[in-house]
């Protein structure tokens, strides 16, 4: 009797353990097809920087366009990994959330919520330990399945007057 309720036991860990990993959604075949589970997915990655889903949905190529900011283009995995580590440094606590998705052809755009509190640095600013709030639209191509090239429209003017920065426009000479 005691066996079969080890076994039973056991069964019912690994039953509720499969529930659990199953909620992470990992990519396969089906869902590769599926634009918004693939954006989802990229969303997953930058919440959590896990590289294994970042190698499975993102082209070698990828490319990230940041539109309108004077930071450069990230080019490949390796970058967008550097770069979710670093910003995941300065913001330990992010989380983005999606508010929207919407699928045209292959092209996903995402209206996004990122919060986050600014409790490492960010370059050469140090950390404010202030929380952010913005939100974001994400504009992401897909092709063959991966995703090529995404475009990040953010307002940084916002980021930074939240973490206390002022922004003064430059003096005007006579």
């Amino acid at each position: 009797m005691k066996n079969y309720s080890l076994n039973l036991f056991l069964a019912l860990i690994l039953f509720t353990t499969g529930l659990v990993l199953a909620d992470i959604n990992p990519v396969n075949a089906e869902s590769r097809g599926d634009m918004k589970s693939l954006a989802k997915q990229s969303i997953i990655v930058w919440n959590t920087g896990n590289t294994a889903i970042a190698d499975q949905i993102y082209a070698p190529d990828f490319k990230m366009n940041w539109v309108d900011q004077d930071v450069p283009d990230i080019n490949g995995v390796a970058e967008l990994m550097d770069y979710l580590s670093f910003i995941r440094k300065a913001y330990p606590d992010m989380q983005i959330v999606a508010d929207h998705l919407n699928v045209d052809g292959d092209t996903v755009v995402a209206r996004i919520t990122f919060t986050g509190t600014n409790m490492g640095p960010r370059g050469d600013m140090a950390p404010t330990n202030k929380k952010v709030k913005i939100s974001a639209v994400w504009i992401i191509q897909i092709e063959e399945g991966v995703i090529t090239e995404q475009f990040d429209y953010n307002n940084r003017a916002s980021i930074l007057t939240q973490l206390g920065y002022e922004i003064t426009p430059p003096s005007q000479e006579n």
